[in-house]
């Protein structure tokens, strides 16, 4: 036998025996972990409902019912420094500014503890003179009065508008924002609400009047 026969014969064997090794390592690795997760078919209401009993549970809502229980992300928007209109309130309970009793006990008919919340907690049971009470913020004048500096809120062409104050004319008068209009308390995003809000009739970006088509005067 050559030397080159032998040589070629030696790593043939080497390589054959690098496989057999990683073939033993990877069937001692699967003995051990098992198979690679696949994905799980969705429980039956009966697992839940054995898993969890409580989870089919009807909830008698109350005003004192522990809300955060179901709507967590609102409840942890009351400690997120981000998110101030919420941390702001934090000290209160939330039926102090959700005060619609009456429309809460209707949402939450039928609803169950296993069942999804609500996107958002619904701002039609925040009555707005709950706000504007002169021991929380007061009226939308003496706000207006206090935001009279601010210049944070502003269109795309750089006007600056008091987000309490509004001049006054046939489509404001007739549409008065309320305060959960623009203030959606669970919401990091106060600009980008108000000005949705405001989009409604600006949908181009800017408050001032005129923008959209140019104004002439009518032919008499």
């Amino acid at each position: 036998m050559t030397n080159a026969i032998k040589k070629h014969r030696s790593r043939l064997l080497a390589s054959a025996a690098v496989v057999a090794a990683v073939t033993a390592l990877a069937l001692t690795l699967g003995a051990v972990v098992g198979c690679a997760p696949t994905t799980a078919a969705p429980l039956s209401e009966e697992e839940i409902a054995a898993a969890d009993p409580m989870s089919q549970q009807i909830l008698t809502w109350t005003a004192d019912s522990e809300c955060e229980i179901c709507h967590k992300v609102e409840d942890a928007s009351l400690q997120n420094a981000d998110c101030p209109q919420a941390s702001g309130h934090a000290d209160l309970e939330c039926v102090q500014c959700h005060t619609e009793e009456s429309t809460l006990k209707t949402a939450h008919d039928g609803v169950a503890y296993n069942d999804v919340p609500a996107d958002e907690a619904t701002v039609v049971t925040v009555d707005p003179a709950t706000c504007q009470d002169p021991a929380c913020h007061g009226t939308l004048e003496e706000m207006a009065v206090k935001t009279a500096d601010l210049d944070t809120f502003k269109d795309e062409k750089g006007k600056v508008q008091n987000p309490h104050e509004y001049e006054s004319n046939e489509q404001h008068d007739a549409h008065q924002p309320v305060c959960t209009d623009c203030h959606k308390i669970h919401s990091e995003e106060l600009q980008k609400d108000a000005m949705m809000w405001c989009a409604q009739c600006h949908h181009k970006g800017v408050f001032q009047c005129g923008t959209c088509h140019e104004l002439r005067e009518r032919a008499v």
